[in-house]
């Protein structure tokens, strides 16, 4: 495919960022990005991932449109002469006028096998649900969400311990190496394959609420939510007058008969709490009250200082 089809560039993402960033470096010719609006400063959250996408537009000299309106959108891309339009990522649906607006139509590239994991959020649910594989999907959009014709898949094996940034990151890489093939080799040549609506499955958005601990589920699935809500929004839980946001943690098949939610044992590696089965080691925290916040981990060995002044064992966690 020509390097010089005008393409519109969609996203909100770092795993946009990664595509953004492919397609610069390969020279295409990007006439505009469209990204969410820049968020109000935060103490807790001083940086996002659009600034990014601002920056690297800017270092480009690549024009920008900043909105959430898709009445903006359409605006702007009607007053464009636009080839192709690629989202990566953006987390919002597109209006049928937007997607008529490009000569050669839209593509998606989708963080899931789909029709597994249609929606919001695909690489925290298939942490989330335990799932061993997940991949890239690039789709030719139509009107309903992420039920597009397929123009290819590649799959990726998610590890024990993934994180959803790690993933995301890993995912991102893949989907810009194969956003590129499938450029270079003429998309609009390559066969698309109709989605089937069998085992659909989908990710709808993340919920603060689903991130508090619930003791009573397994090690196993407790792991699973810890790793699919970091970086955001962090699975917690309350301890006397303080937020526990626990960052990573390891599973052991060690049962123990106590209430679930009970601390057995602390070293340098971790806390050790009791599940609905098996044994959690919380090995990475934040502690957060009031007044301050601190980050707790086995890597610079600061579990066992503030265990001893904070935690008690066989206090029970609520």
């Amino acid at each position: 495919m020509k390097k010089n089809l005008r393409i519109v560039f969609i996203g909100s993402s770092i795993f946009s960022l990664y595509h953004l960033i492919k397609l610069i470096k390969e020279k295409y010719y990007i006439i505009l990005i469209i990204t969410k609006p820049k968020p109000k400063f935060s103490k807790r959250n001083k940086k996002h991932i659009s600034n990014l996408i601002i920056k690297v537009a800017i270092k480009y000299n690549i024009p920008i449109l900043l909105s959430k309106s898709l009445d903006d959108i359409q605006m702007t891309l009607s007053k464009l002469i636009v080839d192709l339009i690629i989202i990566a990522s953006y987390g919002s649906k597109l209006s049928e006028s937007i997607l008529d607006i490009p000569k050669f139509g839209c593509l998606n590239i989708h963080g899931s096998l789909l029709p597994r994991w249609r929606g919001a959020a695909p690489i925290q649910r298939a942490i989330y649900n335990g799932d061993c594989i997940t991949g890239i999907t690039i789709i030719k959009i139509n009107n309903n969400l992420d039920t597009g014709n397929i123009l290819c898949q590649r799959i990726c094996v998610i590890k024990k311990y993934d994180s959803s940034i790690t993933l995301c990151k890993r995912l991102a890489r893949i989907g810009a190496i194969v956003l590129i093939e499938l450029l270079k080799i003429n998309l609009f040549n390559v066969s698309s394959i109709v989605q089937n609506n069998i085992n659909v499955t989908y990710a709808k958005k993340i919920a603060k609420s689903e991130a508090k601990i619930n003791w009573f589920l397994s090690n196993t699935k407790l792991v699973n939510i810890i790793n699919a809500f970091n970086p955001w929004p962090i699975a917690y839980f309350y301890y006397q007058n303080h937020v526990v946001k626990v960052i990573d943690a390891i599973a052991i098949s060690y049962h123990i008969k106590k209430i679930p939610g009970t601390i057995i044992h602390y070293n340098k590696w971790g806390i050790y709490i009791t599940t609905g089965y098996g044994i959690i080691i919380l090995t990475s925290m934040k502690v957060i009250n009031k007044n301050s916040s601190i980050y707790v981990n086995a890597i610079n060995r600061n579990i066992l200082i503030t265990a001893n002044t904070l935690f008690s064992i066989g206090t029970m966690l609520n």
